[in-house]
């Protein structure tokens, strides 16, 4: 009786893993350098942040950037920044859910002419409609609030939301919702109680995608929030540039740095349920 050699340790199979171990291994080289070397200059004391040559491990290593960050400006960018993601998430899901699951079940010529419609207008980069909201928004005196700003990201985003949770909804059989009205339930109950627990990792993937977009974004804040206390992360992240004077490195980095994190956190809290959500489709039929 011969034995036979496990899939895994075949020459084949790891041949065919080379070509994704490049690709890993050549986005590592582009990717990483730029964030060590911004970690390593928010741990340098500001004469070595310009020294030359270069020094890539800080010697001796400070955290007085960290430490000088706390002030109520910068703590005021971060919270505006959350306030606005999470507002964010939460109407872009309230309008995307029902819009995508309508969209789905209630097919016609009507319906997929506004889905491509949406798509279009999907890609229109927000700059072309800027000047009219900020004419629009500073004669209704809501320029500056947080309603605002919520609003126009939920715009912004929500047409890629809709037609990214319709292809969720679309692999979700329609004889289980049959079902569930023979047995009474009401749309609103079926979209509640059947369609909600089968596209999680659709919902869960869209608010962490809304989350990074609003949290990386900087023309929104730049144009709509025009005082500093309803600036952004990345507006603060700017300021460091546009009105820093003398050795502002390692301060710049370490505010880089702190805005990053959140982001990572995320990915590294709900990165099952990311891939899921770009890899899945809810229920097959």
């Amino acid at each position: 009786m011969t034995a036979t050699i496990p899939a895994r340790r075949r020459p084949g199979h790891m041949l065919r893993r080379i070509p994704i171990w490049a690709v890993v291994a050549v986005t590592a080289a582009l990717v990483l350098p730029p964030i060590l070397w911004i970690l390593s200059t928010s741990l340098k004391i500001d004469a070595n942040t310009v020294a030359f040559p270069p020094v890539w491990i800080p010697d001796p290593v400070s955290v007085e950037s960290y430490t000088g960050l706390f002030t109520s400006t910068n703590i005021r960018f971060f919270a505006n920044s959350l306030i606005y993601a999470i507002g964010s998430i939460i109407l872009a899901l309230a309008v995307s859910v029902p819009a995508a699951y309508v969209a789905t079940r209630y097919r016609g010529r009507r319906m997929e002419g506004l889905m491509t419609a949406i798509l279009v207008l999907s890609m229109v980069p927000g700059v072309v409609v800027f000047i009219a909201l900020y004419s629009m928004f500073v004669k209704t005196a809501l320029i500056n609030t947080y309603p605002l700003l919520i609003v126009v990201y939920t715009g912004i985003i929500c047409g890629q939301t809709i037609l990214f949770l319709r292809n969720f909804i679309e692999n979700i059989p329609v004889e289980i919702e049959e079902a569930a009205a023979i047995d009474g339930c009401s749309r609103h109950q079926i979209l509640l109680r059947i369609v909600l627990p089968l596209i999680r990792p659709g919902i869960a993937a869209v608010a962490i995608f809304i989350f990074v977009f609003v949290w990386n974004d900087f023309l929104v804040g730049t144009v709509l929030a025009t005082t500093e206390d309803m600036k952004t992360v990345q507006n603060g992240i700017v300021r460091y540039i546009s009105t820093g004077f003398g050795n502002f490195w390692a301060s710049f980095g370490a505010f880089v740095v702190v805005a990053f994190l959140p982001v990572l956190a995320i990915f590294a809290a709900f990165q099952r349920w990311f891939i899921a959500g770009l890899t899945s489709g809810g229920v097959k039929s």
